[in-house]
């Protein structure tokens, strides 16, 4: 009475390798998903303005047409990883008179400020913009004659 017929022990048997192939298919599934919720992080740009860093500014007077100006910049995008997108921030430009008082703000969205000519504007504007990437920008604008000085600042909105 106290033994087990062979049919059943092939049965628990089965059953057991049936658990344990149900368990790593689940397990497989769950790899697969990670994956794919990995991959879709990467293509959502993040705001993080700390990557952004401007190399140089410059404010330069256009002598032929004065009294507009080109604001030049050089920016770089340092994100610690090639995978994760930044998203371009609004450049904020304050000018100053010769007692450090403001005297004219812009305000210039990244659809304004990204070169027309860079094949990537687009893209730019909706996945990010990828570590190690250098943009030269010259923003043309008019400057009232008591401006002396200029600061240039990156944010979102």
């Amino acid at each position: 009475m106290g033994s087990v017929s062979r049919p059943t022990l092939k049965f628990h048997m089965q059953l057991r390798i049936y658990k344990i192939a149900m368990l790593v298919l689940l397990i497989l599934l769950a790899a697969v998903q990670a994956l794919f919720l990995f991959q879709a992080w990467t293509k959502i740009p993040r705001q993080d303005i700390s990557k952004w860093h401007i190399e140089f500014a410059n404010l330069r007077l256009d002598e032929e047409t004065n009294p507009n100006h080109t604001l030049q910049l050089q920016l770089r995008v340092d994100a610690p990883t090639i995978l994760k997108k930044v998203t371009p921030p609004h450049i904020e430009l304050l000018l100053t008179n010769i007692g450090g008082e403001t005297i004219a703000f812009h305000d210039f969205a990244p659809s304004e400020w990204i070169p027309n000519t860079l094949p990537l504007k687009n893209s730019w504007l909706t996945e990010g913009v990828a570590s190690q990437t250098e943009i030269t920008v010259a923003i043309p604008l008019e400057v009232p004659g008591d401006a002396s000085g200029f600061q240039v600042h990156m944010l979102y909105h």
